[in-house]
């Protein structure tokens, strides 16, 4: 899934209410993969995507790998407002690009478990951030939980990416030669709901 795919869903989102629209797809997404998070949880989901695929940024591509981990080294240094922007910030892009670009990223250095890390490490450190001053709110804990479940909710992002945006035939071609190439578990369960036959594989990949 890559730059064309986002401007599929792009058009689509500009004929549509979008928060009702993703709302609609992470309940589905959620209810297909059998994951029950915290209603906060959820509507942040919610509001990512809606904030994430109006971003002028998101039709640009991922950004470069190495510039999340350099940003991340940088923000765990900065001054406390600063830092939790940052942040929240790369969490969120982690986040988004582990899930719609997914299927791009190549096993290596800078693949999907890379994205995983920074994503997690990126929202344990809010978490941590948030956590130290004295606050009624839940948000510690929201952000504790995205990092735990970074990569189901990645998972959420890219079931949501295949509903709202039909894929293309060389789009599946692309998931498949993924999944014969690594044998990644995550990729094999998005094809099977994707109505595709697979052979088994004896090696399969876990990137969580």
């Amino acid at each position: 899934m890559g730059v064309d795919h986002v401007k599929r869903c792009e058009s689509l989102v500009a004929r549509t209410s979008t928060r009702a629209l993703f709302a609609g797809l992470v309940g589905s997404a959620l209810e297909g993969i059998g994951l029950c998070p915290s209603p906060m949880a959820t509507a942040y989901l919610i509001e990512l995507l809606d904030g994430q695929v109006r971003s002028p940024d998101c039709t640009g591509g991922r950004p470069p790998a190495r510039a999340l981990a350099e940003s991340l080294i940088a923000a765990r240094r900065a001054e406390a407002i600063s830092r939790i922007e940052t942040l929240r910030e790369l969490g969120d892009r982690a986040l988004f690009v582990a899930g719609f670009f997914g299927d791009s990223l190549r096993r290596g250095l800078m693949g999907r478990s890379y994205y995983g890390e920074i994503g997690r490490g990126a929202y344990a450190a809010l978490a941590a951030s948030l956590a130290v001053t004295p606050r009624e709110d839940s948000w510690p804990q929201l952000f504790e939980e995205l990092a735990d479940c970074f990569a189901e909710f990645s998972e959420v992002l890219a079931e949501v990416g295949d509903h709202a945006c039909p894929r293309k035939p060389e789009d599946l071609q692309r998931l498949y030669a993924r999944y014969l190439e690594t044998g990644s578990v995550w990729t094999r369960r998005r094809l099977l709901r994707l109505g595709c036959f697979l052979p088994p594989l004896a090696t399969t990949e876990c990137w969580q």
